[in-house]
């Protein structure tokens, strides 16, 4: 099976990516804000970086399931037109 990360529509503060992390890891969300907080703090604003690029690279759990499942609105197959000479019959 395919591991991927991605973002969580539910529980999240600004866009996901903490609550994404957390639900894939299995972990709170509040201790995984609480580490980020920790991270960004000590590497002098880099967890900051590294958040800005996991929100634009990050799909929605709900997208990778639809995907993955087949899920999403179901896409209509285009009818050829039907020709005026042709009958009931072939």
């Amino acid at each position: 099976m395919k591991t991927t990360f991605y973002k969580l529509r539910r529980n999240r503060a600004v866009s996901g990516v903490l609550a994404g992390l957390s639900d894939k890891f299995g972990l709170d969300v509040g201790l995984v804000r609480f580490l980020f907080v920790l991270f960004t703090i000590s590497n002098l604003g880099l967890g900051i970086i590294i958040y800005i690029i996991l929100l634009s690279v990050m799909p929605y759990k709900e997208d990778v399931e639809e995907e993955m499942y087949g899920t999403g609105p179901r896409k209509r197959k285009e009818a050829e037109a039907i020709k005026e000479e042709d009958g009931w019959f072939w």
